[in-house]
């Protein structure tokens, strides 16, 4: 829940928030996120870098079920061209 009210997160949606929070304020790196959801050194997408555009889907999703519940939920930012980080707002 968030803000007492239910979020309908997948289990592997909760996985990468419960990571993120656990690490709040640190850099994720997308590679981090992507082992995370589907084994470590697992390879998809285009080129060597493919799997980026999958974590980015990911992190979309569940920002996008925060701001439904939350619409001012900022809590996930961007690190350019590596991941991801979980701020206290």
């Amino acid at each position: 829940s968030w803000d007492d009210k239910v979020l309908d997160l997948t289990l592997t949606e909760f996985k990468i928030v419960a990571l993120l929070a656990m690490r709040t304020g640190e850099d994720v790196s997308y590679r981090e996120l992507y082992d995370l959801v589907h084994g470590k050194d697992f390879i998809a997408g285009y080129g060597a870098d493919g799997y980026r555009a999958n974590v980015r889907t990911f992190i979309k999703r569940i920002r996008k079920k925060f701001r439904d519940v939350d619409a001012s939920f900022d809590h996930i930012e961007n690190y350019a061209g590596f991941g991801y980080r979980w701020t206290e707002g």
